[in-house]
């Protein structure tokens, strides 16, 4: 009787341990705005798709906001076309969006896209998305966000929000990302970088995405428009930074 019963507990306890490597692994990264998905957070999707975790990629508004509707509709009505409205120019930067996250590497059914406020995401609302998805994907989960120290209010509330969600253990890990303009001037735990030519292939042309200026197929290159140096400078850096 000794004997089984300490067969038993081996095979109880090898079971428990073979469930726990067997757990899925899932990376969610939120993008507070289209682009910011692969100007600071691109190095280090690339890197989780590499290294065979299931990749979530949300978009937190349409960024319809943004003043680059008035250089958009600038350069349309140099061209003699109509200008777009504001609804037009969000959908179109959430076609960007979804463009450069396919180039990426990431799933279909893994591209969501909700529609906060752009300007005006509350912690509050921030803290129920982040732990819709902790329950959505059950198992090991990990949150990526931008840094809580972030200049820019909107991407400094999704790290606001983890920040706090950690500090009430209702969430055990994630990782606050600095925005590209910002590498030089915000302190950093680590680097993500773009390793291989592949890889570098796949990055450049997420950045792509957001150049393709095609008014016939509501393509206008939103993203470049609005802020041309971040992309030069995410061609040079192609890396990801974030601090715990």
């Amino acid at each position: 009787m000794k004997k089984i019963a300490l067969t038993l507990c081996i095979a109880v306890f090898l079971s428990a341990c073979s469930g726990g490597e067997d757990s899925p692994k899932t990376d969610v990264f939120y993008s507070p705005h289209p682009d910011d998905e692969v100007l600071s957070l691109g190095a280090s999707i690339i890197h989780s798709i590499e290294d065979n975790k299931e990749v979530v990629v949300v978009l937190l508004s349409h960024g319809r906001s943004s003043k680059a509707i008035y250089k958009v509709n600038s350069k349309l009505l140099a061209e003699k076309l109509p200008p777009i409205s504001e609804v037009e120019f969000g959908n179109a930067r959430v076609t960007e969006f979804k463009n450069s996250v396919r180039e990426l590497g990431v799933k279909e059914s893994n591209i969501h896209i909700l529609d906060l406020p752009d300007g005006n995401i509350e912690k509050g609302k921030m803290m129920d998305v982040i732990l819709d998805y902790e329950k959505k994907y059950e198992g090991d989960v990990t949150h990526h966000v931008m840094s809580d120290l972030d200049p820019h209010q909107d991407h400094a509330m999704t790290g606001k929000a983890l920040r706090e969600l950690e500090k009430t253990g209702k969430i055990n890990d994630g990782f606050y990302y600095l925005p590209v303009q910002e590498h030089n001037k915000m302190k950093f735990d680590e680097i993500v970088k773009i390793e291989t030519k592949n890889n570098e292939k796949y990055f450049l042309k997420a950045l792509e995405a957001y150049e393709k200026w095609e008014p016939a197929s509501n393509s206008y290159s939103i993203g470049k428009i609005s802020v041309p140096e971040y992309f030069e400078q995410a061609k040079d850096w192609k890396e990801s930074r974030y601090h715990k």
